[in-house]
């Protein structure tokens, strides 16, 4: 894809549905008129045409690079702006949008509206509760939404300034023992000023808005805010009939209020804020638009790209290093996290020139040929350790270290469990595969193992060309979380977890670095070779290292977070690094409903990871849930998963069972479909509460998928709220059948419904075969696959990632098990399709001749 600036005029090209589109802006009497337009070539500038000559010859798939999103945080006044907040959700966002995902990314705006404080309620505790809650942290939230979204920041002022004490006095707080007492914009002060933003009360008289933009604007620096000022001219209306009409909504705006607005305002100005003026919806979304294509040109510039091409992989890699980066920012160094990083460097850089001259560096043809001597040196370094002992945190770290400093050496890292489909044994292979051959050569991996002899198997080939991989220039690779690997795609899971795939001796060109737990079976199988040295990560019990990683979790400061449970945190022997964030995670969260520290006495009783996630899921459940048919949950019930029901367990058990993960916009229709509507209906107020209690556990991925960034959580997800036994993902086509799996299977057909009604064809393909194959929709699947759309997509797309044809492949495998031939299927598609054509044929001969007749009857009838 390519661009052109010229002049004030500037066109920017994308493509949907394989439909070339420009998004145009042209200067136009002091106006920007922005437009979306059917396009039907491209754009070329000599700069980008002679990058593209030089690139010729590279593959384009390595040519896209993703993006991080771009998500403005909303601001106005509450109540007010309606219904410019609905058109820019319904008309201009999803068009800033649509050219995000063609750049790698997406665009999100963040709009917490507050109209759920004032709507009614059904007679359940739990709501009540909830919404007191709700009322008193709304500022908090928005805050936390406000950095979480910077630097992206879009605010909308008129005439109004929004709620403010008109009278403050400290007493009020420091006398406060219960929140009941205090007013609204009281209770929002007071747990915004204890969760971390105390800088609240050196503006008591502001209103919530006012925070909002203090926030953002003066106390951050950024080039992406905009403001947008209503103009007096837009309401057309008298100042008597504007006052009538705040008055009967409840916000009338009386002179000190308009004093405060118009302080705000100018403020804004002084400070040289880009402010922007508009009359009407249109003018508004015109500039909206002006200024966020700009935004988007300038962080997502577009890049060549190769129509109907599939650029997986490139997202791959950019989800790796969005781990590793999201890694860096919590890592805490110690003494044995640096013990371990000499260990690591110095295998890594350990003279492979030595080991060259010795007879097992003769031996490279024998690795090809599965000879297993035994080997000369130590090829594999396994990193061990309990789970949660930071061994991922501390692998990406390193790769991080090793990289800066050794920038000339090849290190591949693969993180399983970063993304949802890291986990698989063939696609982990391919992901090093496609990476040594873009890094030895330039090009992506061309040769095509699942269009060769059916009768030999694709794994078998892809081991083989691995091993051919790692013989040709040094290389270090590193695995981390190899207990995790799974077979979903045909190979066994014994196989897969046993290593058993990976040759006896390796290619003194190749450092293989691997990491899992002491006790899986991966960790037994590498411990028998000979070409294997261990080395054991302990979990620190130094307690000042411990309060260290404690607070590198917490949002606001605290300098003895533990207070009353200090005395159970120096008893406390076994808080490994996982433990002490979630416990971190819950500390600042917790508090807003709970005594924190009753709280953390019963989350460090906890004997296990497990146990610990089953209390924390019960917290959840109470305090950000309501289920449509209410069930008690205790202390005997949550074992079983028994009584944790609702849309937060509901939206834990989807996100277990799907593929990829599911978008936000999906688990509110989702849950929509469930029943939770009307005085039910989840809001993005319930929503920004459980997310900032969960952000850390269910991550976004960089495409808007929310998935588990930790095993532990997935498996607790999966034995408490599904009830399962075997992991979902390992679990076998025909696990439906078995009554354990029922609610699996009933999730798996509720994402079936969902997905059939979605046009979006990469997502779909993503995640209504997988759900088809889950719930044993054997007719389905088979009319899915061999549908024309899906056909006609699938051919059309120049080099389809390696995962596209595997899934294509394996579902087939599957549906010829169930007696399904594909050969027949596509034949009797193609026999519909030419059906079709001819009828549509004779429809327009028919109608031809009816044509001709009436004409020749008219004519006879005038002679």
């Amino acid at each position: 894809m390519r661009r052109r600036h010229s002049g004030e005029r500037f066109q920017s090209v994308y493509s949907k549905h394989n439909e070339e589109k420009v998004v145009e802006a042209e200067e136009v009497g002091g106006c920007t008129r922005t437009k979306i337009v059917p396009f039907k070539g491209y754009i070329i500038s000599e700069q980008s045409e002679m990058k593209a000559n030089e690139s010729e010859g590279r593959s384009a798939q390595f040519l896209l690079k993703p993006q991080k999103p771009i998500q403005p945080y909303i601001c106005s006044t509450l109540g007010d702006f309606e219904e410019e907040r609905d058109f820019l959700a319904s008309y201009i966002f999803p068009q800033l949008n649509e050219l995000c995902n063609t750049r790698g990314t997406y665009f999100k705006a963040v709009d917490l509206r507050s109209s759920v404080l004032e709507a009614q309620i059904p007679s359940l505790s739990n709501l009540f509760r909830q919404q007191f809650c709700l009322q008193s942290q709304h500022l908090k939230l928005c805050l936390d939404y406000v950095n979480s979204c910077f630097p992206f920041f879009i605010c909308l002022l008129g005439q109004t300034y929004g709620d403010f004490l008109h009278n403050y006095s400290p007493v009020i707080f420091s006398k406060a023992t219960d929140l009941s007492s205090l007013s609204r914009v009281e209770q929002n002060l007071y747990v915004a000023a204890k969760n971390g933003y105390p800088w609240v009360l050196e503006y008591p008289t502001c209103s919530l808005m006012e925070l909002e933009v203090i926030q953002a604007a003066f106390l951050n620096e950024s080039q992406f805010q905009y403001f947008y000022f209503r103009s007096g001219t837009m309401p057309l209306k008298t100042w008597d009939e504007e006052k009538e009409e705040m008055l009967s909504s409840g916000c009338l705006t009386d002179d000190e209020e308009r004093l405060k607005i118009g302080m705000l305002k100018a403020k804004i100005i002084s400070k040289g804020l880009p402010v922007r003026l508009y009359r009407d919806l249109h003018e508004l979304g015109e500039l909206i638009l002006k200024d966020w294509l700009v935004v988007i040109e300038k962080l997502c510039p577009a890049t060549v790209m190769t129509e109907n091409t599939d650029f997986k992989h490139n997202f791959e890699r950019f989800y790796h290093e969005e781990f590793t980066e999201k890694c860096k920012e919590v890592f805490v160094i110690s003494k044995e996290s640096s013990r371990i990083f000499e260990i690591l460097e110095r295998f890594a850089l350990k003279d492979m020139e030595s080991d060259f001259n010795s007879p097992a560096a003769c031996s490279s043809l024998d690795s090809v040929l599965r000879i297993n001597p035994l080997p000369a040196y130590k090829s594999i370094l396994l990193l061990s350790g309990e789970r949660g002992c930071g061994k991922s945190t501390l692998l990406a770290n390193w790769v991080n270290y090793f990289k800066k400093k050794y920038p000339n050496m090849l290190l591949i890292p693969h993180f399983v469990g970063s993304t949802c489909e890291s986990s698989d044994i063939m696609s982990v292979i391919h992901y090093f595969i496609t990476e040594l051959q873009y890094k030895h050569y330039g090009t992506q991996l061309e040769t095509d193992i699942l269009n060769e002899d059916a009768n030999i198997s694709a794994f078998s080939l892809l081991v083989d060309m691995f091993i051919a991989s790692i013989n040709v220039k040094p290389c270090i690779l590193v695995l981390d979380g190899i207990e995790e690997l799974a077979g979903i795609y045909g190979i066994s899971g014994e196989k897969v977890k046993d290593i058993s795939w990976l040759p006896g001796s390796l290619s003194p060109h190749c450092k293989l670095i691997m990491s899992t737990i002491s006790s899986s079976l991966s960790y037994k199988s590498l411990c028998a070779r000979p070409d294997v040295r261990t080395v054991e990560l302990v979990s620190t019990v130094d307690k000042e290292v411990q309060l260290r990683i404690f607070r590198e979790h917490l949002s606001f400061s605290n300098r003895d977070p533990f207070r009353q449970s200090r005395y159970s945190l120096r008893k406390k022997t076994n808080l490994s690094p996982l433990k002490l964030t979630i416990l971190a995670n819950e500390y600042q969260e917790c508090r807003i409903y709970r005594n924190e520290f009753q709280c953390l006495k019963e989350y460090l009783g906890a004997a296990s990871i497990q146990e610990l996630w089953g209390l924390i899921l019960k917290r959840w459940v109470e305090d950000y849930s309501w289920a449509l048919k209410q069930k008690k949950a205790n202390s005997d019930t949550v074992a079983s998963g028994e009584g944790l029901d609702g849309w937060v367990s509901d939206t834990l058990c989807l996100l277990s069972v799907s593929h990829f993960g599911l978008a936000e916009d999906e688990i509110y229709q989702l849950l929509d479909m469930l029943g939770y509507k009307g005085h039910y209906k989840v809001t993005t107020l319930h929503w920004a509460a459980f997310r900032n209690a969960t952000r850390h556990w269910l991550q976004e991925k960089p495409n808007g998928l929310l998935y588990f960034r930790h095993q532990s959580l997935r498996s607790a997800v999966e034995q408490k709220l599904l009830g399962v036994v075997t992991p979902v993902r390992e679990s076998s086509p025909y696990s439906f059948q078995d009554p354990v799996n029922h609610k699996k299977t009933h999730f798996h057909r509720i994402l079936v419904k969902y997905f059939q009604r979605q046009t979006d064809f990469w997502r779909v393909y993503q995640e209504l075969p997988w759900h088809l194959k889950m719930s044993g929709c054997w007719e389905d699947l088979s009319s899915f696959l061999s549908s024309p759309s899906i056909t006609d997509f699938i051919t059309k797309t120049q080099s389809p990632s390696f995962w596209t044809r595997l899934h294509l492949i394996h579902y087939w495998n599957v549906l010829s098990e169930m007696g399904y031939d594909a050969t027949e299927a596509y034949l009797l598609t193609a026999a519909k399709i030419k059906a079709d054509q001819c009828q549509k044929m004779k429809k327009r001969c028919t109608l031809s001749g009816t044509v001709s007749t009436n004409v020749s009857m008219v004519c006879s009838a005038g002679l």
